[in-house]
Parts: C-alpha cells; sequence; structure tokens
C-alpha cells in the first residue's frame, strides 16, 4: 500500500500535479465545449485562398524560387508527419495536452514504484522522468489517434466548387487585385479566404454581401460579384 507520506514525497509530487492539472483541464474543455480549440479544423482558414488575397507559390517572396527549397520542404514535411502522428494539428490541444500529462504522470507514478525511487531519489529519479516522458507521448499519440476516428469532423471545402453559388461577406475590400471574404461551406464551416472581383467592375467594401461566382484552381482565390439580396 502507498501512504499518504509516500504521496506527498517530491519524486511522486512531481507526477500527482501533472494529473491534477490534466482532470482540472479536462473538466474546463467539458465546460466550455472540448472541440472548441482551433487546433486542427479549418475554421477562419480557406483552401487555398489567403487572408491578404494572393496566391503566392513556394519561394521567395519575389516570387523566386529558393535553391534548398527542397530540402527545407522536406524538412517541414518530415516536422509535420511527425507532429500528426500525435494528434498536433488534426485533434484539439485541449485534448492532447491534458492527455499528455495524464499519461505522463500515471507512468511516472508506476516507473517510481516499479524503481522504488524512494530508496534513492536522486539516482532514479531521472529514470523515471524518461520512462513517463515516453509513456506521455505514447499515451498522446493513441489518444489523438482514436480521437481522429470517434471525434465528429469538419468537413471542409477543399475541392473549392462547394462554395461555389454561396454567400458570403467581405472581410476587406474585394478589388480586381484582391480582397478578403468570409464564407460558410454546405457543413456551416465558416472559411476566410482570397477573393476578388472581374477585371473592369467596382470594389466592393467591407461588410457587404458577395456570392462566388468562380474559383482560380491555381492560385485557390475565388471570383465573386456583390449579391443582388445583401
Amino acid at each position: 500500500m502507498v501512504s499518504l507520506a509516500d504521496l506527498q514525497s517530491w519524486w511522486n509530487l512531481m507526477f500527482l500535479v501533472p494529473i491534477g492539472v490534466a482532470l482540472l483541464l479536462l473538466l474546463l474543455g467539458a465546460a466550455t465545449g472540448l472541440g472548441d480549440d482551433d487546433g486542427g479544423h479549418g475554421d477562419g482558414h480557406g483552401d487555398g485562398g489567403h487572408a491578404d488575397g494572393g496566391g503566392h507559390e513556394p519561394g521567395d517572396a519575389d516570387g523566386h524560387g529558393d535553391a534548398d527549397g527542397d530540402s527545407d520542404a522536406d524538412g517541414h514535411h518530415g516536422l509535420g508527419d511527425g507532429l500528426k502522428a500525435f494528434g498536433v494539428g488534426t485533434v484539439p490541444l485541449t485534448l492532447l495536452l491534458p492527455g499528455f500529462l495524464l499519461f505522463f504522470g500515471i507512468v511516472g507514478l508506476a516507473a517510481n514504484r516499479f524503481l522504488d525511487v524512494a530508496a534513492a531519489p536522486e539516482g532514479r529519479i531521472a529514470v523515471a522522468l524518461a520512462l513517463a516522458a515516453v509513456g506521455g507521448l505514447a499515451g498522446m499519440a493513441g489518444l489523438g489517434a482514436a480521437a481522429r476516428r470517434f471525434l465528429p469532423k469538419d468537413v471542409p471545402a477543399l475541392a473549392g466548387r462547394d462554395l461555389i453559388a454561396r454567400t458570403g461577406r467581405v472581410v476587406f475590400t474585394v478589388t480586381p487585385e484582391g480582397g478578403t471574404i468570409q464564407i460558410r461551406d454546405a457543413g456551416g464551416t465558416l472559411h476566410q479566404v482570397g477573393a476578388r472581383v472581374p477585371a473592369g467592375h467596382d470594389s466592393i467594401e467591407a461588410g457587404r454581401e458577395v456570392i462566388v461566382v468562380a474559383r482560380d484552381a491555381e492560385s485557390g482565390i475565388f471570383t465573386v460579384d456583390e449579391s443582388p439580396f445583401g
């Protein structure tokens, strides 16, 4: 049996505190909406359009490619894929962080008992911490995989055609050169996308309602007209 004095020892407290924080975060998440975090959903982002209305090619700001673009891209893809394996970017952080802390604490307490850290805390706690970190990451990855399988998913309009003929509202003035609108897809997900009016048409001021008439497949920019119902 583990006594209260054992639990109050510093080598156990360093794992009990994360468990308490995890439970508190889970309770707060349940009260405020666990999936409202924007860690990996499409709200506020377009399907290729940018908030500044531009569709830029990879490379430098002046449009020229970087000589090490391929290696940089590979590095970023590798890091991104590694993070996605733990659910980062696809599962709300309001679920991942408590999951890591919870598994970190549980595995840490188990490691303390298995290694008998109380007999020699200074010499064995580092091993317990390492095992706890591995357990926390493994638990977070498993939790992320389960969440991706069972949590409701947004259905962003990645194909672009889902937003054609839908109405939106101008965020930044839309001109023939560019602008920004907000629009909801058929599933109700809000997207903020780059937009422009056809050449020769008047600009559409912020706050006006527009209707999407086309999308440039290369740049991802939507062509809009002022809605006759706005």
